[in-house]
């Protein structure tokens, strides 16, 4: 089946809206955090939010992930716990500080 072919499955579409709602509380409550702590707006919070991604190679929702985890001082639900690690060293190096997370 070809990207354009998926388009056109009505089930292909369901379940995106399903991993997209099952991921947006985590992202929104890491962009919430970002924004308290930074006196950011909503769109830069979420720009910051890509940008670790990005920079990290890590997917979106993991990092919001370890945002919310580190914020919380509770462990990351992340199966490689380098990966963890490489998150919270982009948001401190490139966001927050190195106090976020220790």
């Amino acid at each position: 089946m070809t990207a354009h072919e998926d388009l056109k499955d009505p089930s292909v579409e369901r379940d995106q809206l399903r991993r997209a709602l099952a991921t947006q509380p985590v992202i929104d409550q890491a962009k919430g955090m970002l924004m308290l702590l930074r006196g950011w707006s909503a769109e830069q919070a979420f720009t910051a939010l890509k940008t670790v991604s990005q920079h990290s190679n890590v997917k979106l929702y993991d990092v919001a992930t370890v945002i919310v985890a580190a914020g919380s001082h509770a462990e990351p639900s992340l199966s490689d716990p380098a990966t963890a690690k490489a998150v919270l060293t982009e948001v401190r190096r490139s966001v927050l500080g190195t106090a976020f997370g220790e």
